[in-house]
């Protein structure tokens, strides 16, 4: 696995070393357990998945209606 994750960074022009190195470190690893913990207490369950205040939008179809949904939000109509 590390093998073809270091060939796609190389070939997009990355240096794959240092970057799977912070990949593979515990502060990274303790990132990612918290933005899985986070996930769980909003109730995503897929991805992609979007949330707009309290709402949620799942799926790469939704992007643009969770997108809208932010607009509403902004413009103070939802």
């Amino acid at each position: 696995m590390r093998a073809v994750i270091a060939s796609c960074l190389a070939s997009a022009g990355q240096a794959p070393d240092p970057l799977l190195e912070v990949a593979a470190s515990e502060t990274s690893k303790g990132k990612l357990r918290a933005q899985g913990e986070e996930a769980e207490r909003l109730g995503l369950f897929g991805a992609p998945s979007f949330v707009v205040g309290h709402e949620l939008f799942w799926g790469n179809d939704r992007l643009e209606t969770a997108l809208a949904w932010h607009a509403a939000q902004d413009a103070g109509r939802v």
